[in-house]
């Protein structure tokens, strides 16, 4: 089997990295030639980043961006020979639904997958114009997908309804061999952390009352990894840059993950990856009650936490309460690797792929 991976980003980009580059390996180890075309590369992304404003620096870069979409409108007409083209999002963002429909038209069959809700990109949109015109730009790229992989239910509901048959829940997931337990942190200052990108540090704000309720009666110090420099009023604050090679030691010497969210429909596409990694090193949970986080934070892992009150309650009870928070921690280690681990998924995918193509791999592996 051939298969061509259209993904958003390369290695830098954490939904390409995750929700399809992670799978190569086991690709290529069950027989099947794997070609990765990234439609912005890692040089953009973090000129991205370091940007304060997202609208100035595409434009600022509108020459690098049109080089990038002609690259990956070669790769679209030259896809001939490839059995499979698995799509990270769409094809071309911010174009016309038109020009989703030139894989359709060549009698190519293609995977589209979702890990956020980008149909509010267009259907949501500030700009009127954007909402005009762009509103129902997925629906010939969904209408005419072989299939579609979605990290939510939501995301699932929002496939089905622009128009897709056939959706496969397929929650983000991690390696679980690459996270590796180690014992709770011995400090007596409670290590609460948070992953993320500059993009998602927004949401942050969310814990900083109840952050500052907290250090006054707890020795608690915040630990982010990812987000530019912030500063909350009365509360520790531990900072640092996020890398493949250091997140899961830095994850590690945390007690306490948590994923603040606001409720709207953006938010409510989110997946909860961050959530996972946590869970994967034995780390009891608090989050927001939104989008996917509804269905990773049981009873048994953690807490969710809808108002400052309630923020606040979880912290200190995790605080206070080790025990409590080996007793999460160890469920929580092992709902990811029977539920939230690459070990799990990666089989169900390629299966996909096989059945779509009608190409059936003659190795038996076992991972």
């Amino acid at each position: 089997m051939r298969i061509l991976i259209l993904s958003r980003y390369d290695q830098l980009g954490a939904s390409s990295r995750v929700r399809m580059l992670q799978y190569i390996p086991w690709f290529e180890k069950m027989g099947a030639e794997v070609t990765v075309s990234p439609l912005f590369d890692d040089k953009y992304l973090r000129l991205l980043y370091k940007s304060k404003n997202r609208f100035l620096n595409r434009f600022l870069n509108l020459g690098k961006i049109i080089t990038y979409y002609f690259k990956r409108l070669r790769s679209v007409l030259f896809c001939r020979n490839y059995d499979v083209v698995w799509i990270e999002k769409e094809i071309f963002p911010y174009c016309p639904g038109l020009c989703e429909l030139i894989l359709s038209m060549r009698g190519i069959k293609y995977v589209v997958d979702y890990d956020d809700a980008i149909f509010h990109n267009y259907d949501l949109a500030s700009s009127f114009i954007t909402r005009f015109l762009l509103k129902n730009k997925l629906k010939p790229l969904l209408l005419n997908s072989s299939a579609v992989t979605a990290g939510s239910q939501y995301l699932a509901n929002l496939s089905y309804q622009s128009g897709a048959k056939n959706v496969y829940l397929c929650p983000t997931v991690v390696d679980i061999n690459r996270y590796m337990l180690k014992h709770e942190p011995s400090d007596e200052t409670i290590r609460i952390g948070w992953i993320g990108s500059p993009s998602t540090s927004p949401y942050l704000k969310i814990l900083a009352e109840p952050l500052r309720k907290v250090a006054l009666v707890k020795k608690i110090i915040l630990v982010t990894i990812g987000a530019p420099k912030l500063s909350f009023s009365g509360v520790l604050v531990e900072q640092h840059d996020w890398t493949l090679e250091t997140e899961v030691s830095l994850l590690n010497s945390i007690h306490i993950g948590v994923m603040p969210l606001f409720d709207s429909p953006w938010e409510r596409g989110k997946c909860g990856y961050k959530l996972i990694q946590y869970m994967a090193l034995g780390k009891p949970v608090i989050a927001s009650p939104v989008g996917a986080n509804h269905d990773i934070v049981t009873p048994d892992v953690g807490y969710l936490a809808d108002s400052d009150a309630s923020w606040e309650d979880a912290l200190i009870k995790l605080i206070e309460k080790p025990t409590l928070r080996g007793q999460f921690g160890k469920a929580a280690r092992t709902k990811v690797e029977q539920k939230y681990s690459l070990q799990v998924t990666q089989p169900t995918i390629f299966q996909l792929f096989e059945d779509l193509t009608n190409k059936k791999s003659d190795l038996l592996c076992v991972d």
